[in-house]
């Protein structure tokens, strides 16, 4: 996974990408939900269930894995 490798005069390290990969999934998890919810076709609305649940697999693997290593984080919601 590559979000970035340079963060203002420093490298990311692995916990740093998994923090900003979850933040990107909450973020794009929003725009998702967004979207399902102005869907008036069934054609976008069976999309939009689709990404949402992809996008949440995600959700809940990162979120696994930054417990396993003990990260957290100002948007982290691990519970």
């Amino acid at each position: 996974m590559n979000i970035g490798k340079q963060k203002v005069g420093s490298v990311l390290t692995e916990g740093d990408e998994i923090l900003l990969a979850i933040q990107d999934i909450q973020t794009r998890l929003i725009c998702a939900r967004q979207g399902f919810e102005a869907a008036t076709d069934e054609a976008l609305v069976d999309s939009y269930i689709f990404e949402i649940t992809a996008l949440q697999k995600k959700y809940d693997y990162f979120i696994k894995t930054a417990k396993e290593m003990g990260l957290t984080g100002p948007f982290l919601k691990i519970g």
